[in-house]
């Protein structure tokens, strides 16, 4: 599995998660991704970098573009990501950090709408959604890294599951 790491400020969170439970993963930069190498699982995590202003990355799009029968779980930024690579629908907004419950956020951009062809949203928090899927992907606008119980119940099964 690829972890494609913006080196955002829960990455550590998110690699001892992936420890605790055995999970092996091969952390790469986004901008360092070797499209050479086949993969079936990708983790693009959340990002200091705002989608709305800054959605340029071809070797990402390079990656999933080469392989579309990829696994894909999208956290935060990666969400965002995947949102609007499929035809949804972002909106910038005051920065939103804190908890609900269990689920730390931390972001400015946040996913408004989804194709519904495409996607099945899962929950919404506020004015965004906040869990969704499709046959391969899953994102995520909060961390579930930040809380070993929300990685177990979010994440786990997916990276089982695929």
């Amino acid at each position: 599995m690829l972890l494609v790491v913006y080196f955002d400020n829960f990455r550590n969170d998110l690699i001892k998660r992936l420890r605790e439970f055995n999970v092996e993963f091969e952390i790469v930069k986004y901008d360092s991704i070797n499209l050479e190498k086949t993969y079936d699982m990708v983790i693009i995590t959340g990002s200091k970098k705002r989608i709305l202003r800054e959605h340029d990355f071809p070797l990402l799009e390079t990656l999933l573009s080469k392989n579309p029968r990829i696994h894909v779980i999208g956290i935060c930024f990666g969400f965002q990501y995947l949102a609007l690579r499929s035809g949804g629908k972002l909106a910038e907004g005051r920065k939103f950090v804190g908890s609900r419950g269990s689920m730390f956020f931390n972001h400015y951009d946040r996913v408004v709408d989804l194709p519904q062809d495409k996607w099945t949203i899962v929950s919404r928090v506020e004015d965004f959604i906040n869990i969704a899927g499709t046959e391969r992907w899953i994102g995520f606008q909060f961390h579930p890294e930040k809380s070993k119980t929300n990685f177990e119940h979010f994440v786990l099964p997916f990276l089982v599951g695929h």
